[in-house]
């Protein structure tokens, strides 16, 4: 059983007027939106991951303040379909995996591959690919759903994915 992953598809990252756009976002939205068409059309659980920091949170030393938990950056965007029986997984660091229950959700939908989508390619798409190649997941990953902010860092996260990870870049 397959699940899709929608990752950080945030109005702090997609929107303009966000905290930290990333431009290349807006792109996307229209493939996420037919891959998750796919999915429930197949039966297959999507999952929104969604960035959701506290207020003092010691990443912003790095990043400034972003998707804090219950602000409008923190929101998906209005542009994709998300519905009522999707799973939101909240998290606090780059992996999805890291501190939330995800791992659980999966198992117990009997999920064995996952197909990565979203923001950052080279961020937390790349350490949530990781996570999960650790932890026995196939990794897939479709090229036109994924984005970063420079395209250097992008080729780089997917040529690593594919070579150490050994996710499937389609």
């Amino acid at each position: 059983m397959r699940a899709l992953l929608v990752i950080d598809m945030l109005k702090d990252f997609v929107y303009e007027e966000g905290a930290l756009p990333v431009h290349s976002a807006r792109k996307i939205i229209e493939p996420i939106n037919r891959k998750i068409a796919e999915f429930r059309s197949r039966g297959e659980p999507v999952f929104f991951i969604c960035d959701a920091h506290d207020r003092q949170d010691e990443e912003f030393e790095v990043w400034g303040e972003h998707a804090v938990d219950g602000t409008w950056g923190a929101e998906v965007i209005d542009e994709l379909d998300r519905r009522e029986e999707d799973v939101v997984i909240k998290k606090k660091r780059f992996s999805a995996f890291y501190g939330t229950n995800l791992e659980e959700e999966l198992r117990k939908r009997g999920v064995d591959e996952v197909v990565l989508t979203g923001v950052l390619t080279n961020i937390c798409v790349l350490h949530t690919a990781a996570d999960a190649a650790m932890r026995g997941f196939r990794v897939v990953v479709p090229r036109e759903c994924v984005a970063a902010i420079d395209e250097n860092a992008e080729r780089w996260a997917l040529m690593h994915m594919a070579e150490v990870l050994g996710a499937e870049i389609v």
